[in-house]
């Protein structure tokens, strides 16, 4: 029997080249904390989380309560986990890190450990870093989506809501028309609107064919329900999207059987990984609801991501007839680009799902030196 030895727990920051962000936030770096487990074999397990106070101690205090167990008993210990903390990143970075490395250990992929893979590849969306505090959307949108489509993407999500609707509208519209009928556009309003104002936005994201329109309104957190999302899907056709900032299976659950949502997002860095995130997937098929899950990190939370969708259930009889999205952030982010050896690649609009042991990557530790503010 191998045991967890010990835990380390890295916080990597990038600082950026130039400021981007969606409609409420601007962004000067991006952050990773990267929780690393090693068991008694020397085997090493991954998990990541991104950086909001409180984290790291988290994650670090954790971890250290994990030496000496048994790392193959991934329920029992999250179990403990989540009931000894109050902090659910924490909790989704070491969950991610024991199915990495108990995967490891049988020398197998993690979908393995949750019933085996439904599928090989998935088709990923590129997901933009937003606004620019200097161009304006007239400048970036149509140069950015068409990037998007000479790296193989065939789907995008930009980010709305900055401006007013009557001036972002007619560039979606002329964005529709650049880009045809066969391209996928997708929106994610980041909490920019009123109820009142995403309704009609929503109306017209609906003439133009957009895919989803993703939280428009003020998020939903944890107790914190947006009365609003009920009324909203009950008022469009497009699909609403949400959920990424959910912590647990109750709050998604809630979630689901308020009919507050048409594509629910669970994010495996936040929910409290892996096996959670699939939970929800199959409530979200016994409903009818579309699942596509929240990924916005480095190259950790990208390769349990795509672990997560090799396993989720089909959404229809015909197998990925309508098959689950990647998010693919586009946006400047060395962890994601340069952490993993073998950086993941769009090929003919699909991404492949790693096949090797655990999450089927292996990390830099030159990058991980050279972006680590906590050093040792």
């Amino acid at each position: 029997m191998s045991t967890v030895e010990r835990c380390r727990v890295h916080l990597l920051v990038q600082h950026l080249s130039e400021r981007r962000g969606p409609s409420c936030a601007w962004y000067d770096s991006r952050e990773s904390v990267l929780v690393r487990l090693v068991d008694s074999d020397g085997r090493t397990g991954w998990g990541e989380a991104c950086l909001r106070p409180g984290v790291v101690e988290a994650a670090s205090q954790l971890g250290a309560g994990l030496v000496g167990l048994d790392a193959s008993q991934h329920s029992v210990l999250v179990d403990g986990l989540q009931a000894s903390s109050a902090d659910p990143w924490a909790v989704s970075a070491l969950a991610i890190a024991l199915d990495d490395l108990r995967a490891r250990a049988l020398g197998v992929p993690v979908a393995d450990l949750y019933g085996g893979r439904r599928r090989d590849r998935v088709r990923p969306y590129a997901s933009s870093g937003g606004y620019h505090p200097e161009r304006g959307p007239e400048e970036l949108w149509g140069p950015e989506v068409a990037e998007a489509r000479a790296a193989g993407f065939d789907a995008f999500k930009l980010r709305i809501g900055r401006f007013e609707p009557r001036r972002e509208l007619p560039l979606l519209a002329a964005l529709r028309q650049q880009v045809g009928d066969a391209f996928d556009l997708l929106c994610d309003g980041n909490g920019a609107y009123t109820l009142r104002e995403a309704i009609a936005v929503g109306r017209v994201l609906e003439q133009l064919g957009f895919v989803w329109f993703e939280e428009p309104m003020i998020r939903e957190r944890g107790s914190v329900r947006h009365p609003g999302y009920e009324k909203l899907a009950a008022a469009l056709d497009i699909a609403v999207a949400g959920g990424e900032g959910l912590t647990s299976r109750g709050e998604l659950l809630s979630l689901l059987e308020r009919g507050a949502v048409d594509v629910v997002q669970p994010d495996v860095t936040i929910c409290g990984g892996i096996g959670e995130a699939l939970f929800v997937a199959e409530l979200a098929a016994l409903r009818g609801i579309g699942f596509a899950p929240h990924c916005w990190g480095g190259a950790v939370a990208v390769a349990a991501t795509l672990q997560l969708l090799a396993v989720v259930p089909h959404p229809a009889e015909v197998p990925d007839r309508d098959g689950p999205f990647l998010e693919h952030d586009i946006f400047e982010n060395a962890m994601r680009s340069e952490l993993a050896t073998e950086a993941i690649k769009v090929r003919g609009g699909a991404v492949s799902i790693p096949a090797g042991p655990g999450l089927g990557i292996e990390l830099d530790e030159e990058v991980i030196r050279r972006f680590d503010v906590l050093g040792g």
